[in-house]
C-alpha cells in the first residue's frame, strides 16, 4: 500500500498566483482568482505565464502543468475558434481534408495548412478562383497579425495548398523531431550524420536582432487577444540548445550526470529565456547574454565539427549579441537596487567566460576572469551563499587556476585590483587579491587544518591550506579540492619567483624560506593518491593531472631539463589514450591542460607525433578551436627548443 501511494504521488506544484507566492503563503490555484486573496481582500495577480521544457524525462511520468492563457482569454479563444468553423461547414472541410489526404501521393511530404492555431504559412488562391457561395472571398496577402480579426468562415480545401517554402524544411524538422524525444543525458551526443543532413538547409543570415523572424511562425491572430509573436527568437535555437546539452556539456567537466551545474542553472535559464522570448517577454541583459552565449557555444562546436562557414557566420552573430548584452549588464550590475539576480549575472559571466575559452578569444578571456572574480569578490563573498552559488563560484575558480599557470601580470590586472581594494568590500576576502604565497612554517601540519564554512567559502582562490568539508571540487569535476590546493600553492610559489628575480619587490620571500616551502609542496605532489571510487575515465584524467602537476611544479620552480621529466610526459600520453577509448570526449579544463604541459616537455618525434594526434583529434571530435589553437602554442614551443637545441625557459609557454 506505500508503495503504490509513492507511486502515485503528483509531481511538485508549478506553484500559485504572484500575489500569493511574493507573500510566501500557500495558494490553492483556483481560476480565474484564487479563494486566498478573496479571503484577505487583496487583488490576485493571476498566474505566470510559462512554457515547461521536458526533453529527457520517462514517459511513464506524470506531469502537471497550467494553462498559459486566463479564465478570460481562453473564453475569447474558444468563442473565436467556433466561429472560424460553423457547424454546417465542419463536416464537409473534415471530409475534404481527408479525402486529399487519400490521394496524395505516399511519397509527398503533406502538410494541411488549415485549421485554427496557424500552425504552418498558407499559401493564398489566386483572385480568379472560383469560390463557393457559402464563403466569403480570402484577402490577398497574409493577415496583419496584430490588426487581424476572426475569420468569419473557412475557405474550401482547394483554396489551402500545401506551401513550396515551409518555415523549416522536412530534413530539418523531421531532424528536431528526432532528436527532441526520449534522450536520456547519459546517451552520446546526437548522431553527426544527422546533423551533417541539416547543414543544407541553413541557419538564418547575419541578421540584425530586429530582423530575426519570430519562432515558431504564426498566421493566425485573435483580435480579442492580440498576440505579437516576438522578433528575437531565431530559428536554429532548439537545435543549438540540444546540442549544447548533449555534446559541449561534456567538454566542462569528466563526469557523467545530471546534476551538474550546467544541468542545475545554465540549461534551464537558457529554456526559461526561450520560453520569455517565444511568449513576447522582456528580458533582462543578464539572461539575454546567457542565452545567447549558449547558442554561441553550440554554433562554434557545430562549425568546428562540419568546418561550415554558415555555423561560424552564426556563432560569430550569436557571440556579439551575448557580448552586447554583458556590457550592459556590466554598466549596471553594481547598482543598488540590483537590475539582475546574482545568480543570473554570475551565469551570464561564465557563459562569456566560455565562449571565450572555446572560440580561443585571449583578450576577452583575460577579461571575463577578471570581471567574473570583481563580481564575486564586490557581491558575492559578503551574502550568505546557497548552494547554487557557490556552484558557480567553483565553475569560475577551476577554471581561473589552470588560466593562471600561463598567466603574467598586466595593468588590467592592477586595474581591477585598486577597484576591488577601493570598494571597500576586499576585507571579506579571505585570499588576497594577488597570487601571493601565505606565510606558514609547516604545511603537512596546514593541511591537517579543518576550515570554518566561511573562510572556506570566502578563500576564492585556496590561498590557505587545509580541510574544507562543504567543497564542491569533487562533485562536479571529480578532482579532490587538495589538489587544486597544490596547484595553486605552485602558482604562488612561481609567482614569488618572478617577484625575487625583479628585484623590486618589498619584503620578497627570502632563498630559505622560499626552498623550505618548495620542498614541502613537492612531497605533498608526490604522495597525492586518486580516490577510491573512480571510474576508470575520471581515474585516467586524475592521474593526467597528476603528471602535469609534476612537471609544472619542476619546470616552473625548479626549470628543470625536459629530458628529467620523460616519464612524466609519457605518463601524460598514455592517460590521454586511455581517455580515447570513450565514446564521448569528457574531458574538463584539467585534462586539456595536462595535454598542453605533457605536450610542451615532449621530445621525442614519437611523443610530439601522440600529442599532436591527440589535439587534432579532439579538436576533430569537439569542433572547438581552443584545441587547435593549445596545438599551435605547443609547435611553437618546439620550433624555439629545435632552434636553441635547449629547453627554454617557462616564459615560452605564455600565449602570445
Amino acid at each position: 500500500m506505500a508503495s503504490e501511494t509513492a507511486n502515485s504521488s503528483r509531481t511538485r506544484s508549478f506553484g500559485g498566483c504572484t500575489t500569493c507566492r511574493s507573500r510566501h503563503v500557500k495558494c490553492d490555484e483556483r481560476r480565474p482568482t484564487c479563494a486566498m486573496c478573496s479571503y484577505f481582500g487583496l487583488v490576485c495577480a493571476g498566474y505566470e505565464k510559462g512554457i515547461f521544457f521536458d526533453f529527457d524525462s520517462g514517459a511513464d511520468e506524470r506531469r502537471f502543468r497550467r494553462p498559459l492563457l486566463t479564465e478570460v482569454e481562453r473564453e475569447s479563444m474558444s468563442r473565436a475558434l467556433v466561429e472560424c468553423v460553423p457547424p454546417d461547414s465542419a463536416l464537409q472541410l473534415l471530409m475534404r481534408i481527408d479525402d486529399l489526404c487519400e490521394k496524395a501521393a505516399p511519397c509527398r511530404d503533406l502538410q494541411v495548412d488549415c485549421g485554427p492555431f496557424g500552425a504552418f504559412r498558407w499559401k493564398q488562391a489566386p483572385p480568379s478562383h472560383t469560390r463557393d457561395d457559402t464563403t466569403e472571398p480570402a484577402t490577398t496577402s497574409t493577415p496583419d497579425i496584430e490588426a487581424a480579426s476572426p475569420p468569419q468562415d473557412i475557405l474550401p480545401i482547394e483554396d489551402f495548398a500545401i506551401p513550396s517554402d515551409p518555415p523549416l524544411s522536412p530534413r530539418t524538422q523531421d531532424f528536431i523531431d528526432s532528436i527532441f524525444g526520449h534522450t536520456p543525458s547519459t546517451e552520446p551526443p546526437m548522431d553527426l550524420c544527422r546533423i551533417e543532413a541539416v547543414l543544407n538547409d541553413p541557419p538564418i543570415q547575419d541578421l540584425p536582432i530586429e530582423q530575426y523572424p519570430p519562432f515558431p511562425p504564426a498566421t493566425l491572430a485573435l483580435s480579442s487577444l492580440q498576440f505579437t509573436p516576438h522578433k528575437a527568437i531565431p530559428q536554429d535555437a532548439m537545435v543549438l540548445l540540444k546540442h549544447y546539452t548533449t555534446t559541449v556539456i561534456s567538454l566542462m567537466t569528466p563526469l557523467r550526470h545530471q546534476k551538474t551545474p550546467w544541468h542545475i542553472l545554465f540549461i534551464p535559464q537558457v529554456k526559461n529565456s526561450l520560453a520569455a522570448l517565444t511568449l513576447g517577454e522582456d528580458l533582462d541583459d543578464a539572461s539575454l547574454a546567457t542565452f545567447y552565449g549558449t547558442l554561441a557555444l553550440g554554433a562554434i562546436s557545430l562549425g568546428g565539427l562540419f568546418h561550415s562557414d554558415t555555423w561560424f557566420a552564426q556563432a560569430n552573430t550569436y557571440k556579439s549579441h551575448a557580448q552586447h548584452h554583458a556590457q550592459s549588464m556590466l554598466r549596471t550590475a553594481y547598482n543598488v537596487p540590483k537590475p539582475s539576480k546574482y545568480k543570473s549575472t554570475m551565469t551570464a559571466l561564465l557563459t562569456m567566460l566560455y565562449v571565450s575559452l572555446f572560440s580561443a578569444d585571449r583578450d576577452h578571456t583575460e577579461s571575463f576572469f577578471l570581471e567574473t572574480e570583481r563580481f564575486i569578490r564586490l557581491r558575492g563573498l559578503h551574502r550568505k551563499k546557497s548552494r547554487k552559488v557557490r556552484l558557480l563560484h567553483h565553475c569560475y575558480a577551476f577554471e581561473r587556476f589552470f588560466y593562471e599557470t600561463t598567466a603574467t601580470e598586466s595593468r588590467q590586472r592592477h586595474h581591477f585590483r585598486l577597484s576591488i581594494q577601493s570598494s571597500g568590500l576586499a576585507q571579506y576576502s579571505s585570499d588576497s587579491l594577488s597570487f601571493r604565497l601565505r606565510a606558514w612554517d609547516d604545511l603537512d601540519q596546514e593541511m591537517q587544518v579543518v576550515k570554518s564554512q566561511e573562510q572556506g567559502e570566502n578563500d576564492l582562490h585556496l590561498e590557505h591550506p587545509g580541510i574544507f568539508a562543504a567543497t564542491l571540487y569533487p562533485e562536479i569535476f571529480g578532482i579532490p579540492e587538495s589538489w587544486i590546493l597544490l596547484l595553486s600553492l605552485v602558482i604562488r610559489l612561481g609567482r614569488e619567483k618572478d617577484l625575487a628575480e625583479a628585484q623590486d619587490t618589498p619584503d620578497p620571500l627570502s632563498l630559505r624560506d622560499f626552498t623550505k616551502r618548495a620542498k614541502a609542496v613537492e612531497r605533498r605532489i608526490q604522495t597525492l593518491e586518486p580516490p577510491f571510487n573512480s571510474d576508470n575515465h575520471l581515474a585516467s584524467v586524475l592521474e593526467a593531472i597528476h603528471h602535469a602537476l609534476a612537471i609544472f611544479f619542476y619546470r616552473r620552480i625548479y626549470d628543470l631539463d625536459s629530458s628529467v621529466l620523460l616519464g612524466r610526459v609519457q605518463g601524460v600520453r598514455d592517460c590521454l589514450r586511455k581517455c580515447e577509448t570513450d565514446e564521448v570526449l569528457r574531458a574538463s579544463a584539467g585534462l586539456i591542460w595536462a595535454a598542453f604541459l605533457g605536450a610542451c616537455e615532449a621530445t621525442t618525434v614519437e611523443l610530439q607525433d601522440d600529442f599532436e594526434t591527440w589535439f587534432r583529434a579532439s579538436a576533430t571530435r569537439t569542433g572547438l578551436a581552443s584545441f587547435t589553437e593549445t596545438l599551435s602554442r605547443v609547435q611553437r614551443v618546439w620550433r624555439e627548443k629545435t632552434s636553441t637545441g635547449v629547453s627554454g625557459t617557462w616564459n615560452n609557454y605564455h600565449p602570445t
